[in-house]
């Protein structure tokens, strides 16, 4: 400890363009606490420098890790440690005056030491052990008797069953395929052998196909919900169920069948923008053209995501902003986007649109000045973590909006001010490009953006929805790797339309697609029932027809 101590006495009086750029960090946070404990905010500033120490030493450990097992790599079993006065040394900062470590007699300041205050996990009460299997399931019940010599008494009678001791296991057998013969009757007058009259063939899910609807709904929720690109669900029917179908066929099915869902998605994206809220991001495909030098491009889905289970996707051929502009000017209110530069003409000017900013880009910003050493990071991603703590309360005690949002002027609006008070006073003194300096500018150039939620309780903090549904189409594209062409990618957009609203929803996709593909393609439903169709619709009648029977 005098040793590091007397290291950074020298580190104290060295010239400042000598001086580590960490001592520049630590100045900022121990001026920071400094005035919350001015401010007779001592708690506060006790939890948040406990934290800070808490994140040093997981980094502290993630990173030797990370270099033990890059060193074994190249060298075999041989491992480094990190500096072990590190962390002391950032303790002895933050507790150390601006000038200097003596208490005035000459003797070295130690820093004190504090009890870490764990708050107490919220406890769980149900009962313990095996939970019961789902009522829902079907019960195949066999019984097992004893063996015949253990079923006759001594004295010679047969015993009788008093009652069954039961087990259960869950278990699986695997979908079938099977074969729909539908025979149509044929009459005709038994005298006269005359007017022969025979029942119409009922209509197919594609038209000329051989394909039945529960099949079609099962290539295509394999192919845009599981993952599964044509090859494999080919190999699948060929290996599990002995049904050759060609690749080209199972191409071709798949195309017919989104084909048949492009018309529900004009509904989706009309009812989507009507919604109080809005939310908007994009993902990247790989889209074959042959126009292309390279023999492809990247082409973009946008997902924008609504209330409930309102969700529709659109494909651009390229990352235009001409493809979100053209969706979002149709619409009015509250629109919760990322730092895409392309959004920014929908606010310009008298616009009846509004911009919400994501507290989750933020923080990833900070995220990487924290991982690149600068404690000033740090604290900001511990203020921050301090916002998304109050709706995590708020969503566990299960309040309304209002009740949520006056929570949020409570608490979550003084964090605000402490977070953009920060920002203001390193804005200067951070050096250009480094990862704090694009997280601070990031972060001011939208605080209206950014506080927007403190406005109405509706609000979410972050533009988390939208990024965690393309996670799942991220799953797709690792696996298919591409579409074959725009039109393609433009029937992809209208099956992930589709598939993530029964997601967001809760009902099972291929259950909806076998019922809604068949009445898409059937000349007697109309077109003016179309709304009827939509997951949230199909969903709701579901349950009415449930609850009536």
């Amino acid at each position: 400890m005098a040793t590091m101590q007397s290291e950074y006495q020298q580190l104290r009086s060295a010239p400042e363009e000598m001086a580590p750029k960490q001592l520049e960090d630590i100045d900022a946070v121990r001026a920071y606490l400094t005035d919350l404990l001015k401010k007779g905010r001592g708690e506060q500033a006790l939890e948040m420098l406990l934290d800070l120490l808490v994140r040093m030493k997981d980094a502290h450990t993630a990173t030797t890790v990370r270099l033990h097992d890059a060193l074994r790599q190249l060298y075999g079993r041989k491992s480094e440690r990190l500096n072990p006065n590190q962390l002391e040394l950032f303790l002895s900062e933050l507790v150390k005056g601006p000038e200097g470590g003596d208490d005035g007699d000459g003797q070295q300041r130690r820093p004190k030491k504090a009890k870490k205050t764990r708050k107490k996990k919220r406890s769980k009460e149900g009962p313990r052990g095996r939970k019961a299997l789902p009522d829902h399931l079907p019960r195949r019940e066999s019984v097992v008797m004893p063996e015949p010599s253990q079923c006759t008494c001594g004295c010679g009678k047969q015993k009788s069953v008093i009652g069954y001791e039961t087990s259960e296991w869950l278990d699986y057998e695997p979908a079938s395929i099977f074969v729909r013969v539908e025979k149509r009757a044929k009459l005709a007058c038994a005298k006269c052998r005359d007017s022969v009259v025979c029942a119409p063939a009922s209509e197919s899910v594609i038209d000329k196909a051989l394909v039945g609807p529960g099949l079609l709904a099962m290539l295509i929720v394999g192919r845009f919900n599981d993952g599964l690109p044509g090859n494999r669900q080919q190999k699948i029917l060929d290996t599990r169920y002995r049904v050759h179908i060609p690749l080209a066929t199972i191409g071709d099915w798949n195309s017919a069948g989104t084909d048949r869902l492009k018309l529900l998605v004009p509904l989706l994206k009309k009812r989507t923008l009507a919604d109080f809220l809005v939310q908007t991001d994009d993902t990247g495909f790989i889209v074959l053209d042959s126009n292309d030098p390279r023999g492809r491009k990247r082409g973009h889905i946008w997902l924008y995501v609504g209330e409930g289970g309102n969700v529709f996707a659109e494909y651009t051929p390229d990352w235009s902003a001409k493809g979100p502009q053209a969706v979002l000017m149709q619409r009015e209110g509250y629109i919760q986007i990322d730092g895409y530069a392309g959004y920014d003409a929908l606010f310009e000017g008298d616009s009846p649109r509004i911009a919400v900013g994501c507290w989750m880009h933020t923080r990833r910003g900070f995220e990487k000045s924290h991982q690149a050493g600068d404690s000033r990071g740090t604290t900001v991603l511990l203020l921050i973590q301090k916002l998304y703590e109050v709706e995590r309360t708020a969503n566990e005690d299960g309040i309304d909006a209002q009740e949520r949002l006056k929570r949020r002027l409570q608490h979550s609006a003084p964090v605000c001010d402490d977070i953009f008070g920060l920002l203001d006073g390193w804005v200067s003194p951070v050096t250009d490009k480094t990862p704090l300096d694009k997280a601070i500018k990031y972060a001011r150039n939208r605080k209206v953006q950014l506080t927007r939620f403190l406005e109405d309780g509706r609000i979410p903090l972050d533009n988390g929805e939208p990024e965690r549904l393309n996670r799942r189409i991220a799953l797709v594209r690792k696996n298919s790797l591409f579409f074959g062409s725009d039109a393609g990618a433009e029937r992809g957009a209208a099956a992930f339309s589709v598939i993530l609203s029964c997601y967001r929803i809760g009902i099972d996709p291929w259950e909806y697609l076998r019922d809604v593909l068949l009445k898409l393609n059937s000349t007697d439903f109309p077109k003016s029932r179309l709304e009827e169709l939509l997951p949230e619709n199909w969903a709701k009648q579901r349950h009415d027809q449930a609850k009536a029977d």
